[in-house]
């Protein structure tokens, strides 16, 4: 053997060890990736929950002495004393800050924003900043009815509510604290926290490091090993993903118990202090009426205490109360409430799980699109063609979908709670009705955009009716951040409906067309699903801690992912054009309006399964927030019936359409709707609306995909061309959710319980005669089971 055959078969040997080494490379960058946007968005969620709640307790605590502050001031008032003219306040504020160190500046502020008073007495022609005005006037930013706070130029301020009894609340308490009072992002737990982030972060990419150099990530004709690879990173980065919940749990159960300590302690010794000065005035605690009441207020002010007592020196630990002569005569002694601090944990322990649950999807997703691009990259490289024809187009359809619906499903928990917010009579009509306004526009807007994407892809191409699409989708969700009033939030989601009409329109009629057809409709269900939880979970979370309207902007800015995936990944695919008929386009809409088994169908069966989807999206966020559950509540809610979807679907349809068929596979979904509204009509609390969520999630994983079934093989749609034929089921869709909302809206005006009875009643019959029609006028039935 020549010395040049044997450097050519060693480059052979050494060229698929170097293919395994760059694809190992391009993985753990991926790996690096995931890790720091999994675990950011979970610390970043995690520690914002902890922060919000750690200061509430904080601005409980201080209020105790504030509210006796409050109570002083409201007893002159009460004996003739006016809030314009109150001399002495100067020294009545400077016994705050006797009692409460901490505190920089003590304020008086009028109903206008005006300072009235500080702790050097009058203040004239100052007024507290613009931004703080809203919370001065308890308009935002409440604790509770008498308390809010708010962060503000490095200054942290707790306004308490003065009332008079003639006119109710006639001034603001201002106590202002230095930025270090409070927590922040730059505190010792987050601190404590980064470090301990550094070290998971750096042992499980060293992990990650020695397992893909170690394994052969290329099958043996050298393709892309990607279940080898997605069982590698699901498992290591999850497993971290949950260490690392672990110890956010630990820390903050931790700083909780410190801060429960510091509430005990300022608590016993700021009644100790008032007690103190009862004694100093000659009067014993046997002549103090109310005593018992004052120490109940505090007791609900201060959720971390539990209670608070007077016990005798000696009997236990506390504050000392001096009757002045240096003589104990008594301890306050308060009880840390350790089942508040369980409840708190437990709170941010869901939080948690939720968030490792939703960060499955996003590592399945994203290393799953990962791979198709290395992949893609791998043919580019041996000079393979990328386009429709090639395996990759199914997988790039469902990670566009992925992105696509989290901006998309974001807002889904609290679109109707914001137009809870904004509500405003509208021609009339009942306010359950108008409530639900904006979804119906958004789901006209769909409509509209589907009529007319089904007629302008062929003409202008699926990338420029997306293009345009996202674009409405971007004004959509920008106008309802701004929105001010019901009116144009209304028209800000119709807007967002005619963006979302164009993308879905465009993706469906994608997957469809593709050779892979089967392949590239189950790839785009699974990215539909993924994406709409991440985004409904996400949206909400984020909701509770940064507000409704930033969401919206949140998710008109991420669209910008959209625009460079499809530009980047997606420009050589294009829209198959299905022969079909001679018919004419006319003749076959008329055909399949006058199908009287298509409209049957669409009526008895198709659009009542959609309108009940309507509990879900509009009613329950409503009973939700009336019942004091929060957005991250709402996301669990929508979670849950996400994964019954996603879990159960597969092996649903499967077993359903192989044993039943499906038609009778159908049947059965809207029966199990049925089963599900008839459960909260039964008992109308919020675990009847989970186990409704829940049982509505059974029915929509094999539902939907026995209905699309049974809808493409209608003959009058057979007859169509593909995007036509998805047209017309995407409009069918839409048309159930726009009627949904408004149909749930009259029927609660009735009463809730007796509405949603109403709705399972009418759905019930409608199933009924469907069947009744089906079996008894055959001739009407004719669909014909076949692969579409």
């Amino acid at each position: 053997m020549t010395s040049k055959e044997s450097s050519s078969r060693n480059y052979i040997a050494d060229e698929p060890v170097k293919s395994n080494k760059k694809l190992s490379t391009k993985i753990l960058l991926l790996a690096v990736g995931l890790l720091v946007v999994i675990m950011a968005f979970t610390g970043i969620l995690n520690h914002m929950t902890f922060v919000d709640n750690y200061n509430k307790s904080l601005v409980n605590t201080y209020s105790v002495a504030g509210n006796e502050l409050v109570r002083k001031i409201e007893y002159a008032l009460k004996y003739g004393k006016s809030i314009n003219n109150f001399y002495g306040m100067s020294d009545t504020l400077n016994k705050l800050k006797e009692i409460v160190n901490e505190v920089d500046q003590v304020n008086v502020i009028s109903p206008a924003g005006e300072v009235l008073y500080d702790l050097d007495g009058f203040v004239a022609n100052a007024y507290v900043p613009a931004q703080l005005l809203k919370t001065a006037t308890f308009q935002q930013g409440a604790i509770n009815d008498n308390c809010s706070y708010q962060s503000h130029a490095g200054k942290h301020h707790i306004f308490l509510k003065i009332s008079d009894n003639d006119s109710g609340y006639v001034a603001s308490l201002d106590m202002v604290f230095p930025e270090n009072s409070f927590l922040g992002f730059n505190n010792d737990y987050t601190k404590q926290l980064v470090a301990y982030v550094a070290g998971i972060a750096l042992t499980a990419l060293s992990l990650l490091y020695i397992l893909l150099f170690r394994t052969r990530l290329l099958t043996g004709d050298n393709k892309v090993n990607r279940k080898r690879i997605l069982v590698t990173l699901v498992v290591v980065l999850g497993s971290v993903q949950l260490f690392y919940c672990g110890i956010n749990y630990y820390l903050f159960k931790n700083a909780y118990g410190d801060l429960a300590l510091q509430s005990k302690s300022f608590v016993e010794h700021t009644v100790a202090q008032n007690i103190e000065d009862v004694y100093r005035k000659g009067i014993s605690l046997e002549y103090v009426d109310g005593l018992e009441e004052y120490l109940g207020k505090i007791e609900s002010g201060i959720q971390l205490v539990e209670s608070v007592s007077i016990i005798k020196p000696g009997s236990g630990e506390g504050a000392v109360i001096d009757s002045g002569n240096y003589q104990e005569v008594a301890l306050i002694s308060a009880k840390i409430s350790a089942a508040y601090i369980d409840r708190l944990m437990f709170r941010i322990l869901l939080d948690m799980l939720t968030v490792w649950v939703i960060s499955f999807f996003f590592m399945i997703e994203l290393t799953l699109l990962g791979i198709i691009v290395m992949s893609r990259q791998r043919a580019q490289g041996n000079n393979q063609k990328v386009s429709r024809e090639i395996p990759h187009a199914p997988g790039l359809i469902r990670g566009l979908t992925f992105i696509v619906n989290i901006c998309v499903f974001m807002s889904i928990t609290f679109v109707p709670i914001v137009m809870q917010n904004l509500y405003r009579p509208i021609l009339g009509l009942p306010r359950d009705v108008v409530l639900g306004l904006p979804i119906s526009a958004e789901m006209l807007g769909g409509i509209m955009a589907i009529v007319l994407a089904g007629w302008l892809i062929d003409k202008k191409g699926w990338q420029t009716i997306f293009y345009t699409g996202a674009l409405l989708l971007v004004a959509g969700n920008l106008f309802s951040g701004i929105a001010s009033s019901a009116g144009l939030f209304i028209f800000s989601r119709a807007i967002a409906g005619l963006g979302i009409g164009f993308i879905l329109m465009t993706l469906r009629s994608l997957a469809v067309s593709l050779p892979e057809k089967n392949s590239a409709i189950a790839q785009f269900s699974a990215g539909s699903i993924a994406g709409l939880n991440c985004g409904a979970v996400i949206g909400g979370m984020l909701a509770d801690r940064i507000g409704y309207h930033t969401v919206f902007y949140l998710s008109a800015t991420m669209v910008i992912f959209v625009f460079v995936y499809v530009y980047k990944l997606m420009a050589d695919l294009n829209i198959e054009h299905r022969t079909t008929s001679e018919i004419s386009a006319w003749n076959k809409f008329t055909n399949f309006i006058s199908d009287k088994s298509a409209l049957f169908f669409l009526l008895l069966i198709f659009i009542p399964f959609f309108v009940a989807g309507a509990f879900m999206d509009y009613y329950f966020p409503l009973l939700a927030k009336a019942n004091n559950l929060t957005q991250s509540d709402i996301s669990r809610a929508f979670l849950l019936n996400g994964l019954c979807v996603i879990y159960l679907g597969p092996v649903l349809t499967k077993f359903v359409t192989r044993n039943l068929g499906d038609k009778k596979s159908m049947l059965i979904s809207l029966f199990i709707v049925v089963c599900a509204l008839a459960t909260f009509t039964l008992f109308g609390t919020i675990p009847a609306a989970f186990v409704t969520l829940i049982l509505l999630g059974v029915a929509e994983s094999f539902g939907v995909a026995t209905q699309t079934s049974y809808f493409m093989n209608l003959e009058s749609v057979r007859d169509l061309e593909i995007n036509k034929a998805i047209a017309y089921f995407s409009v069918m869709v839409n048309a159930g959710r726009m009627a949904g909302p408004i149909i749930f809206g009259v029927a609660l005006s009735l009463g809730i319980r007796v509405g949603v009875g109403l709705i399972t009643g009418v759905l019930l019959a409608l199933l009924v005669v469907f069947v009744f029609v089906s079996r008894y006028s055959p001739g009407l039935d004719n669909y014909r089971q076949q692969n579409f």
